[in-house]
């Protein structure tokens, strides 16, 4: 194919698109030589019927010209949607290179628009809006004292995470304002076991309506954007021989490119994906939720508040001091997945999660753990679906855990009340639970079985854990990894134990080597529990977990024994004989997420080796 001419002023905008829409702009200001609605159109399908009755007898630049038409139709949909009068203030969020925004100006709206992107505003072709109504700042950041009557997000909300868009728009809208979101979500489907890149439309519907906003409507664009992707990527097959020298990109990037469309195709077609337009009201002067008036419960990304701000519900909740070194080792740092309930700068409610990697039936993942659970005395109430526990717990799951989620799985360690109330809402189901296990008490002058006094040669040891230590730790995991394939295990590599026993504030661990003359078997952590050394984690082989669990609980001192806890599916593991211990329940119940889309409960029972070195809390 003769090679397409683009010109330097052109390549300048383009270079500021991100990848993919540098390609998208590339190929229509080549074409057509304008690029004006980076976005999914619209064909309707007499449309898109007379394009594919045409053949091959469109040329590439009729077929680009009919792209930007149906483009032009979209935005002429959501302009339609806007609500608002003369003059009304209106924000768009994600605005590119201000296009809308100067196309709300020229029709009488005060428009503004705000971009993470430097230099797609200074490239802009805005010239009917104000030169100050582009701002570069993220979402998140943004803040203005008068209020908007509008806001939209075309194309830009899946780049937010949900419970903040929504706490944020409260924010900036003036009571009864209107959010406007034209956008891809993915449909609710068990079968899809991936994490996705785009939010739940169920899930984001139902945290809207919890943080106070009223769905006027929501409208199904899946066919006709359907209809658009197809022409589109039928373009991009018939010129994808001269994309790579176009747009700098390699042509596996352009291969890859076209796949991950002819996919995203396909979803929409089939239904797991979805392009709405959906309108939202804010609440209100006379709605229960009053975001600007004081005393105002928001749900929020727990991040967004200081560690300070939690000190009152967390010691109400647990009759214990609050220490905010070991909330930030526990949340900061990334490791966060938490929802609060918030009231003038308070936490009322909170649900909390920490991102734990984990080993997956062989498979690398990661899950967020539950902890720190609280809601005020004041506000707990009837435990319903209305209630802050529900809206905090919700929220979280939907956004943190399940196959639409950057975490595959979610656990904790509640007691059996707790279990018992997010069973009723619908939020868990039981996988399992922790089991103590204790060296069996025995009578006076009463030999022990023969697998107990087959440990000579075996010693135990307090050392230090370091690096020499780290390293031979970091052995012993990857070879217990290999024997946990049919399992489900967190990761405990050396970065882990570092962070997990050496940096936790506020409490000491007695590091133990168990070794067979000059070979060691296994590094484990204890410290003290009341009367009592609990073993937190021990990393051995798989085949020598037995008798390295063995040798410790042999080891400790008559007036001071030592006891394991342990998921009881995984007992096998390490009890050979049970007549050798004592094995009780700690009434420590294992759930698993059932609120939002996830690895069937069936497949978790009994598959987690978590141990007390699992919990937050000890």
């Amino acid at each position: 194919m003769r090679r397409m001419k683009t010109t330097d002023s052109i390549h300048d905008v383009e270079h500021s698109w991100i990848f993919p829409l540098n390609v998208y702009a590339t190929l229509l200001n080549t074409l057509v030589h304008h690029a004006p609605w980076l976005v999914y159109g619209e064909f309707s399908d007499k449309e898109f019927n007379d394009l594919q009755r045409s053949g091959g007898t469109h040329s590439a630049s009729q077929i680009a010209d009919a792209l930007v038409s149906a483009q032009q139709k979209r935005v002429d949909r959501l302009l339609a949607a806007v609500h608002g009068h003369k003059g009304a203030r209106v924000l768009e969020v994600g605005c590119g290179q201000g296009a809308l925004v100067d196309v709300l100006h020229a029709r009488g709206f005060d428009a503004s628009g705000i971009d993470v992107n430097a230099g797609l505003l200074a490239s802009g072709p805005a010239n009917k809006a104000p030169a100050d109504s582009l701002i570069c700042c993220a979402f998140e950041h943004y803040c203005n004292d008068v209020g908007f009557d509008v806001l939209i997000f075309h194309g830009s909300a899946r780049y937010v995470m949900p419970l903040t868009l929504f706490d944020k728009a409260l924010e900036l809208l003036k009571p009864g304002g209107q959010l406007l979101i034209c956008d891809e979500f993915i449909v609710c489907r068990d079968d899809v076991p991936d994490p996705q890149p785009l939010a739940d439309l169920d899930h984001v519907l139902a945290l809207a309506k919890r943080t106070g906003f009223d769905c006027l409507y929501c409208d199904d664009l899946s066919a006709d954007t359907n209809r658009f992707q197809q022409v589109l990527v039928g373009l991009l097959q018939r010129l994808h021989g001269d994309l790579p020298w176009l747009t700098g990109e390699s042509e596996t990037t352009i291969r890859q490119l076209l796949t991950d469309l002819q996919n995203e195709t396909f979803a929409s077609a089939n239904g797991s994906r979805k392009h709405v337009l959906f309108s939202l009201r804010a609440p209100d002067t006379g709605a229960d939720i009053k975001i600007h008036q004081p005393g105002t419960i928001r749900l929020r990304d727990a991040a967004a508040l200081s560690p300070e701000s939690y000190r009152q519900v967390f010691e109400t909740s647990f009759s214990a001091p609050f220490d905010p070194e070991l909330w930030a080792w526990k949340y900061h740092s990334g490791r966060g997945a938490s929802v609060v309930a918030e009231r003038d700068g308070q936490a009322v409610a909170h649900y909390g999660g920490v991102v734990r990697q984990i080993v997956y039936f062989s498979h690398d993942h990661a899950a967020v753990q539950i902890c720190d659970v609280m809601v005020l005395p004041q506000e707990r109430g009837f435990f319903s679906r209305n209630s802050l526990f529900f809206k905090t717990a919700s929220s979280m799951l939907e956004q943190h855990a399940g196959y639409k989620a950057a975490s595959l799985l979610g656990f904790g360690f509640p007691n059996l009340k707790a279990m018992h109330v997010a069973q009723r809402l619908g939020l868990y189901d039981k996988t399992d639970e922790l089991m103590q296990i204790a060296l069996a008490p025995q009578p006076p002058d009463t030999p022990r079985p023969q697998a107990q006094l087959s440990l000579e040669g075996r010693r135990v040891c307090e050392v230090e854990f370091d690096d020499r230590l780290q390293t031979q730790a970091e052995y012993l995991w990857q070879q217990m990894k290999s024997g946990f394939a049919d399992a489900i295990i967190g990761v405990r590599d050396r970065s882990y134990l570092r962070y997990r026993f050496l940096q936790r504030p506020g409490l000491h661990y007695q590091c133990l080597s168990v070794m067979q003359g000059d070979q060691l078997l296994a590094v484990a952590f204890t410290r003290d529990h009341g009367d009592r050394q609990l073993l937190m984690d021990i990393i051995a082989a798989p085949q020598h977990l037995q008798c390295a669990l063995l040798s410790i609980l042999q080891s400790a001192a008559s007036d001071k024994p030592c006891h394991f806890w342990l998921t009881a599916g995984q007992l096998a593991r390490v009890i050979s004989q049970e007549d050798e211990y004592c094995v009780t329940a700690t009434g420590i119940q294992i759930p698993c997420n059932r609120w939002s889309p996830g690895p069937p409960t069936a497949q978790l029972v009994n598959a987690w080796w978590l141990t007390a070195g699992d919990m937050d809390f000890l």
